[in-house]
């Protein structure tokens, strides 16, 4: 049975501009002593699931929901005190991204550490002070570091400390957030090289939050690809670090240096969407290298993908001329040609440039059909729906996979 099973988690938040998707539908299980790296660009949501899960929240929350079922309990059902008292910290912890903002600087390591047990157990001071010391050793720390101040220590022992915190309660799953990130290349081995340590001699599970392809190699037994608020891609890491079903792990994988290779790095054009208003479809397809008709283009972003074109200069010259465009709900828009030729002949004149030129420009494939009429052109899109995540226990949201058998 997982020991952390996430089903259909949402949390969203209010803002003037709208609500922001920030977790939107993920689903994960976590079974004992395994590790799953959630994986994607900032701002993507990874540590909002994270805050998602441990019940963090902020108060502009406009919508939390789902279940997140731990050691076979429903949690979202418990209220907040209950919640508290069985499952933060206790049963769930986290290492906070940035340990130097995680300290006080002006209590001593020792008390820092010792806090949850007092707080959670009612553990005495003297043995707190006991068990603090013991789990800063298990961190490979030694004693007279509990008596030292944050700012007496480097980088590396306050990241040290901040996995002390966390483990002092004896948890089952922990959740690091960008463990490493603040820490030079050396430092960063050793604390990965804790963390498998750790998880062999504690028997714990971790979610670990990166953006560190590498990192998440050394030490994760699933991936989860996370993009626009979605898990676009979760398996074993074996499978999708050597062959990504989704595009956007493949761009992903596709960005980092290799040693024994002279190809130079691929980067991913554009930008992630805005998660106020979220594209329809998949969300990856503005940036997609192999978009097509299921991926799900609106009118108003194929105007602008034929604007771009308009005036890049290897295509201004063969875009058919065109006065004005106008979206016409979701999936239709009217394009009124320039006064030259009837409406009839500019029709045509599109629908060759669609048929020449689909396959470079990926936007033009979600063209269903091209009418004219009295005075414009109606160019009528395919309707499409976000694609859900398809296979086993290897899993991906993309259309291309549900041809293939997924």
């Amino acid at each position: 049975m997982p020991v952390l099973d996430i089903k259909n988690l949402i949390l969203w938040y209010r803002t003037r501009k709208g609500p922001v998707h920030a977790v939107d539908d993920i689903s994960f299980a976590l079974e004992p002593g395994q590790t799953i790296a959630l994986v994607g660009e900032s701002g993507s949501g990874k540590t909002s699931t994270a805050n998602a899960i441990l019940r963090l929240l902020p108060k502009n929350v406009l919508r939390y929901e789902g279940k997140v079922v731990f050691d076979g309990q429903d949690v979202m059902e418990f209220d907040t005190e209950e919640f508290r008292k069985v499952v933060r910290w206790r049963g769930i912890s986290m290492v906070f991204q940035g340990a130097m903002n995680s300290l006080n600087p002006t209590i001593r390591v020792g008390g820092q550490v010792a806090e949850p047990l007092m707080v959670h157990y009612d553990v005495d001071r003297d043995e707190a002070a006991d068990q603090a010391i013991e789990a800063l050793g298990k961190v490979g720390l030694s004693a007279d570091t509990a008596r030292r101040f944050p700012f007496e220590l480097s980088g590396g022992m306050k990241q040290r400390v901040v996995i002390a915190m966390a483990l002092i309660l004896k948890p089952k799953v922990v959740i690091l957030d960008e463990p490493t990130s603040a820490l030079d290349v050396m430092t960063q081995t050793n604390i990965i090289n804790l963390l498998k340590e750790l998880k062999n001699t504690e028997h714990l599970s971790y979610i670990f939050i990166t953006h560190d392809l590498g990192l998440a190699s050394e030490l994760a037994d699933l991936v989860g690809i996370v993009y626009a608020g979605q898990l676009v891609e979760v398996g074993p890491a074996e499978g999708v670090f050597v062959k990504p079903k989704h595009p956007y792990t493949g761009k992903l994988l596709a960005s980092v240096p290799r040693l024994r290779s002279e190809a130079a790095p691929d980067f991913i054009p554009g930008a992630p969407p805005d998660l106020t208003d979220p594209p329809p479809g998949c969300r990856f397809h503005l940036r997609c290298p192999v978009s097509f008709e299921k991926c799900g283009w609106s009118a108003p972003e194929f105007i602008e993908q034929v604007r771009l074109l308009q005036i890049l200069e290897e295509t201004k010259n063969t875009v058919p001329a065109i006065e004005a465009m106008t979206a016409k709900g979701a999936q239709n828009l009217l394009i009124k040609p320039v006064a030259n030729g009837t409406v009839a002949e500019f029709a045509q004149r599109l629908t060759s440039f669609i048929a020449q030129n689909q396959e470079t420009y990926r936007f033009l494939k979600s063209v269903e059909s091209v009418q004219a009429k009295t005075k414009v052109v109606e160019v009528k899109l395919y309707e499409s729906t976000p694609p859900p995540l398809l296979g086993g226990d290897w899993r991906a949201s993309c259309w291309l996979l549900a041809g293939a058998g997924s």
